[in-house]
């Protein structure tokens, strides 16, 4: 998709989910980075806020703030050198109202076998040509020491999805456990982009009440949605104390409309 229809599509979705009640853009159309930003003031930032924290031996979380101006990378410091670490999954998470953009990295690329002592982010100005002399080309986080694995919380399973009309499903999972601040259910259906006038798929996060284990959900059955498109998936999500449930571990449960 060229990059004006993936912005004008990132764009409209989150100006209609910004509309709906317990539900925001999460991640699915590869342009959602750029919606989640989006939003952002433009004010210039001297510095990038992050914390961190290890999903296991290999995998590290980080979570930080975003201004989508930038293309961020994130470095771990091992015995005094500084190595660039592939990304393994990237997301946008509303905490408390506030979007974060959430990182999962391998510190194992390449042999790797040592343990960073510390991360650090990095954002370069993209297309630096845009920008007056003034907005800084590069910014950086501090170094940051990981969490212990501990502190990523375990989101729970889905269970089963239940029809219970030919438009609604039921989406039950497991009870949370670890008293999460948040649950979180994942929503990848098909949305209409009235602007460029398009299906496409994308993801919405459904907050949900304290202490459920079921949400009703509407399917988008319209005969205009293409085939490839049409799938409605399922998964779930919870944040802790600034901290995401392992993102690689996320497996839609899908449906057909």
């Amino acid at each position: 998709m060229p990059s004006r229809i993936a912005t004008a599509v990132a764009t409209c979705a989150l100006s209609l989910g910004a509309l709906a009640s317990g539900a925001s853009v999460a991640t699915a159309a590869s342009s959602a980075p750029a919606a989640g930003s989006a939003a952002k003031t433009p004010s210039l930032q001297a510095a990038i806020t992050a914390r961190a924290a290890a999903v296991d031996r290999c995998s590290y979380q980080v979570v930080r703030d975003d201004d989508s101006r930038y293309v961020y990378s994130v470095s771990a410091v091992i015995g005094g050198t500084v190595r660039e670490m592939p990304l393994q999954k990237e997301d946008f998470v509303r905490f408390s109202g506030q979007w974060r953009a959430v990182v999962q990295v391998d510190a194992c690329a390449g042999g790797q076998s040592q343990a960073p002592t510390a991360l650090r982010v990095t954002g370069k100005l993209d297309n630096p040509d845009g920008y007056d002399p003034s907005v800084p080309r590069t910014i950086r986080s501090n170094d940051i020491k990981p969490a212990a694995s501990s502190v990523i919380p375990k989101a729970p399973a889905v269970t089963s999805i239940d029809r219970l009309d030919a438009a609604t499903v039921r989406v039950n999972w497991t009870p949370a456990q670890g008293s999460p601040d948040q649950v979180m259910l994942m929503e990848r259906k098909p949305f209409y982009s009235s602007e460029i006038g398009i299906w496409h798929p994308y993801t919405f996060q459904r907050d949900a009440q304290s202490g459920t284990t079921s949400m009703d959900r509407k399917l988008e059955r319209s005969s205009g949605i293409p085939a490839d498109v049409r799938a409605h998936g399922y998964w779930m999500r919870v944040a802790k104390d600034g901290f995401v449930s392992d993102l690689r571990a996320e497996k839609p449960t899908e449906v057909q409309p």
